[in-house]
């Protein structure tokens, strides 16, 4: 598959970044009108509580080609819910959910700020599928893969993911153990989902990332350790 590692695991892509107890997401898509995400960030959740590489490339992603989503939108482990709330903001019906009920509450925070209507609903993987996940058409699934146990995250796509859904997925490999998670979490969805296609992060609308009134850099659309892959159930 030519996947590469990184030789350095990080706890966060960007400590500036995560230090920031509010960001501000300015898009621009090449049709259509720029508009913002306020992204409130709280550092003390550790992962699911702030802004990753994988959901910023996803947002600017998607809101270039929001042909990408369909109906109903459910963004898993959602952390800061950046991928989701762009969704909103494209007229998606979003549910983000997380295994962390203030990583919700910081979602919620941030759609209230921009004023989006997103809905939201705790769920660990371990937990049976929510009733109120039912029906995805579109799933999102950004940094999900951490080490090369993925049965939990197999499991959830696979209740989650009915005949006809797609799940648009972006992973970033960190390290070693990483790099086989997702070489793993591949070949086993080869078997659950009828297609399983890399597509690239290209085209992307511009975007500017704000703390306070000082710019800050945007991960590479062309990072070659992020990997973006579209499975139809």
């Amino acid at each position: 598959m030519g996947l590469r590692a990184e030789l350095a695991p990080r706890s966060f892509d960007s400590l500036e970044r995560a230090e920031a107890k509010r960001l501000q997401l300015t898009f621009a898509p090449s049709v259509g009108k720029k508009f913002r995400l306020a992204l409130h960030q709280d550092a003390s959740l550790g992962i699911a509580g702030v802004l990753y590489d994988c959901a910023l490339l996803l947002a600017r992603r998607l809101v270039e080609e929001p042909r990408l989503l369909s109906g109903k939108v459910v963004e898993i482990s959602c952390g800061t819910g950046c991928a989701g709330l762009a969704a909103a903001a494209l007229g998606a019906e979003v549910l983000l959910t997380d295994r962390s009920e203030r990583a919700l509450q910081v979602a919620k925070q941030s759609a209230k700020e921009s004023g989006l209507t997103v809905s939201c609903q705790r769920w660990d993987w371990a937990d049976p599928l929510p009733l109120e996940c039912r029906g995805a058409s579109t799933v999102i699934a950004t940094d999900v893969v951490y080490s090369e146990d993925v049965s939990a995250l197999l499991n959830a796509l696979e209740a989650l993911a009915a005949p006809g859904c797609v799940v648009l997925l972006v992973a970033k490999v960190r390290s070693p153990s990483s790099l086989a998670g997702l070489r793993s979490l591949l070949n086993e969805a080869s078997h659950l989902f009828k297609e399983c296609v890399p597509l690239s992060l290209q085209p992307a609308a511009q975007a500017t990332l704000q703390l306070a009134a000082k710019d800050l850099p945007l991960p590479d659309v062309q990072d070659k350790a992020v990997y973006f892959y579209r499975l139809v159930r």
